[in-house]
């Protein structure tokens, strides 16, 4: 394992292809795969998800990065964002660099999809690229309320649609739904949503009021990933 940190083991390519848990995440992704299909809606190549949690939860950030590294391995174009500028945690997981995120985007006076690829960084699963929190997460959610969310959001996306031919995805990983609008925001730009909630701690009526919060902001609330820490 190397000098990695705790938070680091929770990523799926520390278990064997044949535990249940490795086994959870592909078949998770196959579902959201069969849920594009059927959905004639969303039938181009380039596909947007947000994963968020109900409240914080560092499993949250877990299952994003694993479902991530799941549609790399399954051949898709991804790249994984931590919207989460309240308390960023992807970077740590995946040992990247500080350095320019999303943050920094959002502070641009214009947001380009060359910009967002100077802000990219490659991780060691092939197909996987992460764009970090960044370096001005002390105005945390005051940039997620900029009207540059959307454009920012859009040109993720372009780098996508101009970089090759295979299919890709945009998966986003946020704050907790309760902990303020950052997830209602984000959801409402991204074609489906998940959320994340945590057996023997998310209660009933903290699911119930997260997902009264989603829909309350047109998000596409397609399911609920239930984990078992």
């Amino acid at each position: 394992m190397g000098n990695r940190s705790k938070e680091q083991y929770t990523l799926l390519t520390d278990y064997d292809l044949d535990t249940p848990y490795y086994e959870a995440f592909h078949t998770l992704f196959a579902n959201i795969r069969f849920s594009w299909e059927t959905d004639t809606s969303q039938l181009s190549c380039i596909h947007t998800l947000l994963l968020t949690s109900v409240s914080n939860y560092a499993e949250e950030a877990a299952a994003a990065a694993n479902l991530a590294i799941v549609a790399a391995q399954s051949g898709y174009k991804t790249i994984l964002v931590d919207a989460d500028l309240r308390n960023p945690s992807l970077q740590q997981r995946f040992g990247l660099d500080t350095s320019a995120g999303l943050s920094d985007l959002l502070e641009e006076t214009a947001i380009t999809p060359q910009k967002v690829s100077e802000c990219l960084q490659s991780t060691f699963i092939p197909g996987l690229q992460v764009l970090c929190a960044g370096t001005s997460i002390s105005q945390g959610a005051a940039l997620l309320l900029s009207p540059k969310l959307e454009e920012c959001m859009q040109s993720i996306r372009q780098v996508l649609v101009e970089s090759e031919s295979v299919p890709g995805i945009v998966i986003y990983h946020s704050p907790p739904v309760l902990s303020g609008a950052d997830a209602s925001l984000i959801g409402a730009l991204v074609e489906q949503t998940l959320l994340t909630v945590i057996v023997g701690r998310t209660t009933r009526e903290q699911a119930k009021q997260a997902q009264e919060q989603l829909e309350r902001a047109h998000t596409k609330l397609v399911g609920a990933i239930l984990l078992n820490p």
